[in-house]
Formats: C-alpha cells, sequence, structure tokens
C-alpha cells in the first residue's frame, strides 16, 4: 500500500493540557501540596476529564504530582535532597556537552553568551525571577549546543525540568542574580581564551554555588501527615 503520511501540525490535547499544568507547577502558580481534582481541572482548561488525567499521570511520572489512591491528588512538594543528586549531573553533563562541542565555538556563539549575559545584568532590579531563570537556562543552552548531539541535550532537559521549582526559588535572592552574572561572565572570559580548562572549571564553579547557596533557602515542608 502507497501510504505517505501528511505531518502533524496541531497538538494532541492531552500534550496541551500536559504543557499547561507543568508550566503552572514549575512557575509555582500552582504551589507545592495544592490539591488537584480533575473535574475541576478540566472545566477550567475547558477539555474532558480523559486528558487531564492523562496528563497527570505523566506529571506523576516525573515527580510533579502525588497522589494517594482513593484519597488525595497534589503538586508535588519541592525535594531539595533529590535537587541537590540532580545539580551534580546537569554540571557533569554540561561540562561534556563542552568538551565535545570545543571547537565550534565562534565568535557569534560568545556574542550571543554576552548579549544574554547583559540581559540578566539588566532584569535583575525587576523582580522577575521566572524571566531571570528562562535567561539563565538560554545561556547554559548556548553550551550545551556546541556538541550537537541530541541525547546529552535529551537528557539534560528532562533533568533541568525536574529541578526548575528550586531554581524560581532560589532566583529570589537577589544576591545570587549578581553572583550568576559574575560566574557567567567568568565562564565566558574563558570561552573568548579558547580555555577549555578553566572553562570547564568555571562551569563546575557556577552550578557548585548553586548547590551550596540552596541550604540557605527556606523551601516548603514535605511533611505529607496533615494533608488530608
Amino acid at each position: 500500500m502507497d501510504f505517505t503520511p501528511s505531518p502533524i501540525k496541531r497538538k494532541f490535547i492531552k500534550d496541551e493540557a500536559y504543557d499547561l499544568i507543568s508550566t503552572k507547577i514549575i512557575s509555582g502558580e500552582l504551589k507545592p501540596k495544592t490539591r488537584i481534582r480533575i473535574n475541576e481541572m478540566s472545566e477550567a482548561l475547558g477539555i474532558s476529564r480523559t486528558p487531564v488525567r492523562e496528563a497527570i499521570l505523566k506529571l506523576e511520572d516525573e515527580g510533579l504530582i502525588l497522589s494517594k489512591a482513593n484519597r488525595w491528588t497534589m503538586v508535588a512538594p519541592i525535594n531539595v535532597e533529590e535537587t541537590l543528586n540532580i545539580y551534580p549531573i546537569i554540571s557533569s553533563l554540561e561540562q561534556l556537552a563542552l568538551k565535545l562541542g570545543f571547537s565550534n565555538i565562534d565568535d557569534k556563539m560568545i556574542k550571543n553568551l554576552e548579549n544574554i549575559n547583559e540581559k540578566i545584568k539588566k532584569i535583575q532590579s525587576k523582580k522577575n525571577h521566572i524571566k531571570i531563570l528562562e535567561l539563565d537556562q538560554a545561556f547554559h543552552k548556548e553550551i550545551i549546543n556546541l556538541c550537537d548531539n541530541r541525547e546529552i541535550e535529551s537528557i539534560l532537559y528532562g533533568l533541568k525540568r525536574k529541578v526548575s521549582r528550586v531554581d524560581i526559588y532560589f532566583f529570589e535572592d537577589d544576591c545570587h542574580k549578581m553572583s550568576t552574572f559574575d560566574e557567567h561572565a567568568e565562564i565566558i572570559k574563558f570561552l573568548k581564551e579558547r580555555n577549555l580548562d578553566k572553562a570547564l572549571i568555571a562551569i563546575e564553579k557556577n552550578w557548585a554555588n548553586t548547590m551550596s547557596s540552596l541550604e540557605d533557602i527556606d523551601f516548603p515542608s514535605e511533611d505529607l501527615e496533615d494533608f488530608s
């Protein structure tokens, strides 16, 4: 049978539901331990319960939602211990991406990094934590893209989604926003010099400082005993 499939241009409704709900969770609009009710959410989104239920199951697999059979479904509390276990993996993979793609560094890439970092500096006084996070992620994505390795990119995308909620709390701290700019500037300096060893150390330092600062942040409690 001669079958030539056409590109699918429209997302499935369940994917749209997943995108909307996950964005609300990661941004903090749906706060940790917020109860999720399928009926209410489907009405709010204007879709049937089935795609919402499928989206919830996917988010539960990712650890962004928790449920207890026949009792409750809720936004998962922030797990700082899990996040501290993930950050070293992200750091190592980003360093690997830089090693693999180091020969691909050019003036355009350096300029992109400088532009992104200048935007971070300008916006830091506006208290827009989500925008700061987006710019920080864009900065690191420029480095990751150097290696042109979809496996590394895919793994890092999933890991960074897991820690995004912690990152948003983290970027509420004005001191960190300034240190982020400075640490990025150091990375750019060594990339300009084409000094791989020092650039790798600067990336490791950037992530290590993020980890060490998490201990000073007051995250929501993970105690679920009072959730009924």
